[in-house]
């Protein structure tokens, strides 16, 4: 009541105000979208409360701002690489107080209103809910209500530790417990947003994607969501590890800082522990430990595994994009000769026919096309091989847009992540140019991502979107048009990599 008799008596440009579990949120509105930002959805996990489950927000007193983003969860600080520029990253600060949650809503009194959570990706080891791109305004004005989270990366968020698993408290999963805290306060307090708390979609990408398919799995998810988007996305092909290899981790790491117990552990500094855990890039993909692990408690399950128990079963909205991880050292037919039998081995000689490699720009697009082609046979096989129903169908995509290069810059293509400003309506930022073309496409995605959110279904008017079924082999593709196509680009390559997948090859984006 106080709230409203406080709009009530303010002038059209106060900020808006809404009531939390935790105390008032002064926020800010901007072109017809109110925005709360650096919301506390748990209590800062610093000191002795590193490595522990998130404990409840304290409550405060008066209105707190909620017009500026919070700190990113500590980690090493990103700087662009690659197809990756500014507006795809995280940047400074840092911090261990970190469990902040972001709102968009449309402004004014609405009530009911599909929620969109977003969670990070960045290889479980960086990232952040406020990187540019994941700006929520467009996509709150399309009548979402869409909420971005931090949750602790790295080894301030998957460290297993025997000693940290004799306390109980989640050893190794420690951010998967963060985004599980933050959807329990979206579950409290959507309502009071405009939100539909019955209406709740997860989405991710990559390492988000993977929390995404973790969290349908996870009893303590249970009942916080309805529907699910991964966006590259399901089936990616990496094994989660046991509680017990990574305890094995865990000590190492102690006996690395002469740390015996627990308390020393914590006594440790954030940047010591940063730097011991960096990640340094070599030949292939880096082996991630700092990730979520099978304890059979928190994560019972390897979701990568189709046929994991659910405790949660809702419609999947899941796919990839058209030039994820492509490896850029392949330039010659030699090259991909070599590439292909160092990772496949005497299939090897199976694929090589199937993909022109002649010349070096026949060896380029083949590379490509091959990693391609393997995840989405990827995709196919892990999707039908998921049990499902009515109430829990999956619908496929491929984003097949390229992104614009930098100017002046080389060109990535569909590159990994590169769907999300489309997603967001975040198009437009850094030094790159758009067109009329990106435009649409984005105005496509935000239709589809609303419709799924409204409803488990991504189609929309005039543009059915068939779920899964027994023998699909088609994807909705979105690029300069939007339609079904084939997933993989011949029947004899799919029927190649589905050989591949039987003799016990692994078929994902990794």
């Amino acid at each position: 009541m106080l709230a409203l008799a406080l709009l009530a008596a303010a002038p059209a440009t106060a900020k808006p105000l809404v009531r939390t579990d935790s105390g008032l949120l002064a926020g800010k509105v901007e072109s017809g979208v109110e925005s709360f930002l650096g919301v506390p959805y748990a209590a800062p996990p610093i000191g002795p409360l590193r490595w522990r489950a998130p404990q409840p927000a304290a409550n405060w007193v008066g209105s707190r701002d909620a017009t500026r983003f919070g700190a990113a969860c500590y980690q090493d600080v990103a700087k662009g690489w690659g197809p990756y520029s500014a507006e795809f990253i995280a940047t400074a600060p840092i911090s261990e107080d970190c469990l902040f949650l972001n709102v968009w809503k449309p402004a004014g009194a609405r009530k009911h209103l599909p929620v969109v959570v977003f969670i990070h990706g960045g290889a479980f080891a960086g990232g952040s809910g406020h990187v540019p791109i994941y700006d929520g305004a467009k996509l709150a004005r399309r009548g979402l209500v869409v909420v971005t989270i931090n949750y602790r990366v790295g080894v301030f968020g998957f460290l297993a530790h025997p000693g940290l698993t004799a306390e109980g408290d989640g050893s190794g999963n420690f951010g998967l417990l963060d985004q599980v805290a933050a959807l329990r306060w979206v579950k409290s307090n959507v309502a009071r947003l405009g939100g539909d708390p019955a209406r709740v979609t997860i989405a991710g990408e990559s390492a988000g994607a993977a929390s995404v398919n973790d969290l349908q799995v996870m009893p303590a998810a249970k009942g916080l969501f309805t529907r699910a988007i991964s966006i590259s996305g399901a089936s990616m092909s990496i094994d989660a590890p046991t509680l017990a290899a990574g305890e094995l981790d865990g000590a190492a790491l102690a006996d690395r800082v002469n740390a015996r117990t627990p308390a020393e552990l914590r006594a440790v500094s954030a940047q010591t522990l940063v730097e011991l855990t960096r990640v340094i890039p070599g030949s292939g993909p880096p082996r991630l430990t700092y990730v979520p692990h099978v304890d059979g408690k928190v994560l019972p399950f390897d979701s990568a595994n189709p046929a994991a128990v659910r405790a949660t079963r809702a419609p999947l909205l899941t796919g990839f994009n058209a030039d994820e991880m492509i490896d850029p050292s392949v330039c010659t037919p030699a090259d991909l000769e070599r590439s292909l039998r160092a990772r496949y081995g005497a299939f090897a000689e199976v694929l090589l026919p199937l993909y022109p490699h002649a010349n070096d720009a026949e060896a380029v697009a083949s590379n490509s096309l091959i990693a391609r082609d393997r995840y989405m046979a990827g995709l196919l096989n892990w999707a039908s091989a998921r049990p499902r129903s009515k109430r829990d169908p999956i619908y496929l995509y491929r984003h097949d847009w390229p992104y614009p290069p930098v100017r002046g810059a080389q060109a990535w293509g569909a590159f990994h992540s590169s769907s999300l400003p489309y997603v967001f309506g975040t198009i437009g930022l850094g030094e790159r140019d758009f067109g009329a073309a990106d435009r649409i496409l984005s105005a496509h995605w935000q239709d589809s991502i609303r419709a799924f959110a409204a409803t488990g279904n991504p189609a929309r008017p005039k543009h059915p979107w068939p779920a899964v079924r027994a023998g699909t082999t088609q994807v909705m593709a979105l690029g300069r048009t939007q339609g079904l196509r084939p997933a993989v680009s011949t029947p004899e390559r799919l029927a190649a990599w589905r050989r591949y997948a039987a003799s016990g090859g692994h078929l994902g984006l990794m």
